[in-house]
């Protein structure tokens, strides 16, 4: 009689080192801080006219304590998990905003365009980072209470 092998589990396919770099925790809350600090300094830079590219952009100012949280956070993004549940609200009251501020006729299509579009690439970040499943955290067992 023959021997068979039982057969190894299917492997994973090899994942993109660029995904995998991009979809770590610490790289999304960077990306997500240098975003609101983008948007807050690009208020600067913004004519007059609404309808300009950099239209979107008008009263981004909440976005600069948003960046120094999301900084903070980066440090210790396991500890600070639960700031990526914020981040998803922001994002989708950015995008809500400015597709609002279209229909409205008060930003041209042309001027939401590039906010829309970031805000939704990180947004698909935040929520493959929120939705993917995770190993359970293994306890810390407690000193004995003899111990010094």
């Amino acid at each position: 009689m023959e021997e068979t092998t039982p057969a190894a589990p299917p492997q994973p396919p090899a994942e993109n080192p660029f995904w995998a770099t991009l979809r770590q925790p610490r790289i999304v809350l960077i990306l997500l801080g240098a975003w609101n600090i983008v948007a807050a300094v690009a208020e600067f830079f913004t004519d007059a006219d609404v309808s300009s590219a950099s239209g979107g952009f008008y009263f981004a100012w909440e976005g600069i304590p948003l960046a120094v949280l999301y900084f903070y956070c980066a440090r210790d993004p396991r500890r600070y998990y639960r700031v990526f549940w914020l981040a998803m609200v922001q994002l989708a009251a950015a995008i809500g905003a400015n597709v609002y501020h279209w229909g409205a006729g008060d930003l041209s299509l042309g001027s939401i365009v590039i906010p829309i579009g970031v805000a939704g690439g990180l947004a698909l970040l935040v929520f493959l980072h929120l939705f993917e499943p995770r190993e359970p955290e293994e306890a810390t067992p407690l000193p004995s209470p003899g111990a010094v």
